[in-house]
């Protein structure tokens, strides 16, 4: 059960950054890099940080060495490959690959021990968080049409 719930979450999260993604991309880059008060600067640095988050997650699950920021690259549509990396992890695990411990280091290098899915969880609830945070950062900068960021909306898109 607990893999079919990530699994809902990881399709969840690349539809919602998907959204994002293109709506953003839609605007010019003046408005993506305009100041907008929030956790982060603009529209680039909110969505970039949601992308080398989920990088790194994706990175400590595997076991792998990681970088922060993820990649020099300022380009948004780079979170989209991040976002399909966790789906895919999803995907190919079983329930016993879920609950197996990981260990790993914080950006500051303390120590965690944890198991995948709870890194998951934190992951996605992470990523729906800074999403949360582009609606207002959207709305400060007088930007309409903007993507509904709600759970419920994506499972309206699976009937």
């Amino acid at each position: 059960m607990m893999r079919e719930i990530l699994l809902q979450l990881a399709q969840y999260d690349q539809w919602a950054n998907r959204r994002y993604v293109e709506r953003l991309e839609g605007l010019v880059e003046d408005v993506l890099d305009a100041p907008a008060s929030g956790s982060f600067p603009s529209l680039r640095a909110t969505l970039l940080h949601i992308r080398d988050a989920e990088n790194v997650w994706w990175c400590r699950i595997n076991g792998l060495p990681y970088r922060w920021p993820a990649s020099p690259e300022q380009g948004i549509r780079s979170l989209l490959v991040c976002s399909e990396r966790l789906g895919e992890l999803v995907e190919n695990a079983t329930e016993m690959d879920l609950g197996r411990v990981v260990e790993y280091h914080d950006l500051k290098g303390n120590i965690h021990r944890r198991t995948v899915w709870s890194m998951l969880l934190h992951c996605f609830n992470h990523s729906t968080q800074h999403r949360g945070q582009l609606i207002t950062q959207l709305r400060i900068l007088g930007v309409d049409d903007i993507p509904s960021n709600d759970l419920v909306a994506y499972q309206h898109t699976l009937v």
